[in-house]
């Protein structure tokens, strides 16, 4: 037995007292109220005495008896309500009672249905038992920290009773609801009757100060003893539904290039936000694939960026041989529907009524292919006159009108002409295998797509290699960082240093690649995957190949402008902390660290600076720690695991042969360390900051991305097999099992104990 207080120091803690008590123990190491109490651990049940509960408990005193069972409160599976709890017990006889039966109930009926609907073998469930003093509510209840059934990421939901809260969660009684928005601090629904509108308030603070402590949305349930607060349990929260988001929403190409990897800063998602809708929903409202209605296709959902792929699919859907999950596959996104989805089939009333679209889309093409040399080099010019500015010496008022200008003109022009080149890479590849299909098998096309000549994300990959082998002493790595100093472990995170910031970086890649052999030289990769390109193109009739070739094209011009945009993020982050030191100096922020936690328009405006950094960092660190879907919204049913047992997994092939390899599973790029050369890489994600590490491997599975992917397309230049929007991989897979996977069909196969 221990008390709450000596568990701090308990090896193993998780796994002898369980979720329930870990929690407990971990609310009262973050300063909330949790009753005093303590834990007779899994293999204490069975041998511990009277004298020894005595010693622990008082004769006189009200305890709570509650099971934490090893496998409560999982990911996928709460067990909530399955096991028994036994409240007002008095005396150490009724005490050790209780536990037994508590303990007991790990085998209940109860459990073993609902272990069985989870495919958790009630075998491996073991029971801990906590015994608290009991919290004699006046008032008390649950509540979530978010508004898990319609997805409201602001807005916390309360339901109330009188006396204890056992009576709401046994359904006994009808409770009252409150709906709280924390981040506007109002009252969304208020019933009355049980909590006043100050208690809800207080309440509302207490349950966004717990997500906030952990990082994701939680299920707490509390009481109210007097004025106190306790709080009596936390979980989080494992199903989300979204029906009051509307449409299909989507962080593809936005989480491959690093800003929805990961919870994003405030600063960097209103700076995407700045320039989405001008750059890309314009864009399809040029070549009237988009209502002119439309004001915003642009929204940041649980701290994380998202656009409107539905309203880009209506677009598609305009155009005749349109086939819904074909889209959606391209795009990386898994169907939330049966069979095909929409079609638009080829008619003549389908031609007709898409000939303007075609004909606007066909001049668009035509117009932005021969204006890329054009915007590369006033994107360029742009690029070198902020690099003159001279930020030191400026008052915070002077270094704001500098932001300003800075960010409303420049950046603006050289991100929205960006984002035009994807909608126009996009536009192409609409179709594109389907088109191939007719002169080649599926697994050939790829190959029409890799063997890039002069790929932008690939030069300094190239220079280290030779760097590598020639020998990298200051001089040369001066040299380096002159041209690639924009690059970063996290690009598009302006809070993350650059490479010129961390040189120590590039000294550490440049060494890791001098172990490799000759076999992994990327440039001779590279023209390896040029030649079964030029080969793949000398099969096809000439039509055909003229389509190829403007698609390469503007894949070259889209990756080329991807570096320019990184470059200016390089800028971004420069002209933002000299004005984030200015405000800390004069007082206006706590440090200049914060800027990153203001929004591009709350910068502009100048006001409460302070204030509203506390609470969007607040809004920021409340999702940190939270796996939020790669799409969300009403139409998008809740993605379920795996099913336990499973040895196959499908996916989306990217390209590449059939390989059998050791999977090693990397969720953070901090572990890249762990890879070894000829592993079979398994990640959420990759963004250019990857791109080094791809030399080792033998294949590349991700549970997000499109074939136009930043691991897509650097697996094609490399001739790595790549199986993309694989639900799930990372925790499916077991890192250090054997995969098989087939490019052809998209399977993997594993083997050696491959599912964890």
């Amino acid at each position: 037995m221990l008390r709450f207080d000596e568990l701090a120091a308990l090896e193993n803690r998780k796994t002898r007292i369980g979720m329930k008590a870990e929690s407990l123990v971990r609310l009262r190491e973050g300063g909330f109220h949790v009753p005093d109490g303590f834990v007779i651990t899994a293999d204490e049940l069975d041998r511990f005495s009277d004298a020894e509960l005595a010693r622990y408990a008082d004769e006189n005193v009200l305890y709570a008896v509650r099971s934490s069972g090893t496998s409560e409160d999982l990911a996928d599976s709460s067990f909530a309500g399955q096991y028994d709890s036994f409240l007002n017990v008095r005396g150490i006889a009724n005490l050790r009672a209780a536990i037994e039966k508590c303990a007991r109930s790990v085998h209940n009926d109860r459990v073993r249905a609902y272990a069985k609907r989870s495919g958790i073998d009630i075998g491996e469930c073991k029971m801990a038992v906590i015994v608290q003093r009991m919290a004699q509510a006046q008032k008390a209840g649950v509540a979530f920290s978010i508004d898990s059934v319609n997805g409201l990421d602001k807005e916390i939901i309360i339901e109330a009773v009188n006396g204890l809260g056992e009576q709401l969660v046994s359904g006994r009684a009808n409770p009252d609801y409150y709906s709280y928005n924390w981040f506007e601090k109002k009252l969304t629904a208020y019933a009355g009757g049980v909590l006043t509108e100050t208690e809800v308030r207080k309440l509302a603070a207490v349950i966004l100060d717990i997500q906030v402590y952990y990082g994701f949305p939680v299920d707490v349930e509390w009481a109210i003893v007097g004025e106190e607060i306790y709080i009596l349990q936390s979980r989080p929260i494992t199903a989300i539904s979204y029906r009051s988001i509307e449409g299909e929403w989507t962080t593809a190409d936005f989480r491959d290039g690093g800003v929805s990897a990961k919870v994003c800063k405030p600063l960097m998602a209103s700076l995407y936000g700045l320039c989405f809708d001008d750059g890309v929903l314009k864009s399809f409202q040029k070549v009237r694939l988009a209502s002119k209605k439309i004001e915003s296709m642009y929204d940041v959902f649980f701290a994380r960026p998202y656009w409107n792929w539905s309203v880009t699919k209506a677009g598609f859907a305009k155009l005749p041989g349109f086939v819904e999950r074909k889209v959606d596959e391209d795009m990386g996104l898994a169907p939330s529907y049966e069979g095909d989805g929409m079609v638009t089939k080829k008619t003549l009333k389908t031609m007709c009524r898409a000939l303007l679209s075609l004909l606007s889309v066909e001049l668009h093409l035509h117009r932005m292919k021969r204006a890329a040399g054009k915007n590369r080099e006033r994107m360029l010019c742009l690029l070198a006159k902020t690099d003159k500015l001279e930020l030191r010496d400026k008052t915070a008022g002077e270094l704001h009108e500098i932001w300003l200008d800075f960010i409303k003109n420049d950046y603006h022009y050289i991100e929205c002409s960006y984002f035009r080149y994807i909608i126009c890479t996009m536009l192409l590849s609409s179709g594109f295998k389907d088109k191939m299909k007719k002169h080649l098998p599926e697994a050939d096309i790829t190959k029409l797509m890799g063997g890039l000549s002069d790929v932008s994300h690939m030069r300094p990959i190239y220079e280290m290699w030779s760097l590598s082998r020639q020998g990298c002493g200051d001089e040369q790595l001066l040299a380096f960082l002159a041209k690639y100093k924009h690059h970063s472990k996290h690009e598009l995170d302006i809070s993350y240093e650059n490479w010129d910031e961390s040189p120590e970086t590039i000294r550490a890649q440049i060494a890791d690649f001098a172990l490799l052999d000759e076999s992994q030289n990327p440039e001779a990769l590279a023209r390896a995957q040029q030649k079964k390109y030029q080969e793949t193109l000398e099969r096809l009739p000439k039509r055909p190949r003229r389509q190829v070739k403007r698609f390469r094209c503007f894949l070259w011009w889209r990756d080329e402008l991807k570096d320019i945009s990184t470059k200016t993020y390089y800028y971004v982050r420069r002209v933002t902390l000299a004005l984030g030191r200015a405000l800390e100096k004069e007082g206006l922020l706590d440090s200049a660290e914060d800027i990153f936690f203001l929004t591009a328009a709350e910068i502009e405006q100048n006001k409460d600076l302070k204030e509203t950094a506390a609470k969007n960092k607040q809004y920021y660190r409340s999702f940190r720690n939270f796996s939020n879907p790669n799409e969300l919204g009403s139409r998008f049913a809740r993605r379920l695991e795996a099913e336990p047992g499973a040895r196959i997994l499908k996916g989306v092939s990217c390209g590449g042969t059939t390989t059998t390899g050791t999977a090693r599973v990397i969720k953070d790029i901090h572990d890249v360390g762990r890879l070894k050369q000829g592993d079979i890489l398994v990640t959420t994600y990759t963004d250019p900051a990857w791109t080094a590490v791809f030399s080792k491997l033998s294949g590349v599975i991700t549970e997000t991305g499109g074939i136009l992917s930043h691991a897509a397309v650097v697996s094609r230049e490399y001739g790595l097999p790549c199986i993309l929007v694989v639900k799930n991989a990372t925790s499916v897979i077991q890192d250090g099992g054997e995969l098989t996977m087939n490019c052809e069909t998209g399977e993997i196969f594993i083997t050696n104990q491959g599912i964890a």
